[in-house]
């Protein structure tokens, strides 16, 4: 009877540890990392655009956000749009830029990418947008820029992707242990 009652213990600490383990979670992004990517959602895909930024040595920072030849509704931004200060990165997210003029937003969903909206609008005051791309979507990636090569940063390949198999090595121990606990004290009998 006590056998059941550790081995459904243990059954149960074993399922506690892979839910919490499959429980999506936003990463933090890479100090000094690199990303860069593509704009997709305009008129005329997939030329949409692209972005890219650095992050700070710190990690508190989205630093020189940049958008290149981004479709507007009925217009283009040719060439660069550089975002002229630091985005704070509060709990994985940054943003929102500058309302109705340059708004970016961001979040870094695992380790090495990020995702967000961007929107340009050109106006004088009190007048509607001379050119207006309205909402678009980016997604970027951890980019090796020269300097002193390192690992890459696959997608999906951080220490996260292991810890459900590392609660499937722990059931497996326990009940293992378990297992022998039981036999032993049947054989003694």
């Amino acid at each position: 009877m006590k056998t059941i009652r550790i081995l459904g213990l243990a059954a149960a600490a074993a399922a506690v540890v892979l839910l919490l383990s499959t429980l999506p979670a936003s990463a933090q992004p890479i100090p000094k990392a690199y990303y860069a990517g593509e704009i997709t959602g305009c008129d005329e895909p997939p030329d949409c655009g692209t972005v890219d930024f650095r992050v700070s040595e710190d990690g508190l920072q989205v630093q020189s956000f940049t958008a290149y030849n981004v479709d507007g509704m009925d217009c283009r931004y040719v060439g660069r749009q550089v975002y002229p200060d630091d985005l704070g990165i509060v709990g994985g997210s940054f943003g929102p830029g500058w309302e109705g003029m340059f708004e970016v937003s961001g979040w870094f969903p695992s380790e090495g990418d990020a995702q967000g909206t961007l929107r340009l609008s050109l106006h004088a005051p009190g007048q509607p947008p001379e050119c207006d791309t309205g909402p678009l979507n980016w997604t970027a990636i951890q980019s090796a820029v020269g300097g002193i090569a390192e690992l890459p940063q696959v997608p999906g390949s951080s220490a996260a992707s292991y810890i459900p198999l590392a609660g499937l090595a722990a059931a497996a121990l326990v009940a293992l242990a378990a297992s022998a606990w039981h036999a032993r004290r049947r054989q003694l009998r």
